[in-house]
């Protein structure tokens, strides 16, 4: 399909096709990072928004050359950022946040009996990585909001909010499969 018309769509400020295309344009790269190389879908998720904070300001200040190439474009740029996430992956740092989490217990962890701590903690414990750093920041200090959040993890606020609410999904979701 030839999402050229994105290009000419960001450019001339019709978001609506912009939307429509961006939507279409998510789908074929979801199942792409899965498929090829075999992203979760969270990671593709997170490896498409990341690729997008990448295209779009390209394309708006006119760097993309060749409309007609840019699903191509996206699909290299989606990859990189996949393996962008890969990269950043620090298993040192589990060991840390998990003494952390167990150690400093906040005002919401004293609410807790201990029964719900363990699942709680199995719950954080299933999550990948960058997203049990999220969990830790987010329950070491529960009165950050978004802006605190994007510092700390060099994100964009829309990013940062958009990752925590995803965080907070999934140990509900895991927390409620265990109950």
């Amino acid at each position: 399909m030839d999402y050229s018309q994105l290009v000419f769509a960001l450019k001339s400020g019709d978001m609506k096709t912009a939307n429509r295309l961006i939507g279409e344009a998510t789908l074929i790269l979801r199942k792409y990072l899965i498929s090829k190389v075999n992203a979760t879908p969270n990671d593709a998720d997170d490896a498409i928004q990341q690729m997008f904070e990448y295209v779009i300001p390209k394309i708006i200040s006119d760097d993309i050359t060749n409309p007609t190439g840019i699903l191509s474009y996206m699909l290299k740029a989606a990859r990189h950022s996949y393996y962008k996430i890969l990269r950043d992956f620090d298993l040192d740092k589990f060991d840390e946040l998990e003494e952390q989490l167990v150690t400093e217990a906040d005002q919401a962890w004293k609410l807790m009996d201990e029964e719900q701590a363990s699942l709680l903690m199995r719950c954080i414990e299933s999550l990948r990585n960058g997203y049990r750093e999220f969990a830790s920041f987010i329950f070491s200090y529960p009165g950050a909001n978004t802006e605190d959040i994007a510092e700390n993890f060099g994100l964009t606020p829309a990013n940062a909010w958009t990752r925590k609410h995803r965080v907070l999904k999934k140990i509900t979701d895991c927390v409620n499969l265990q109950a």
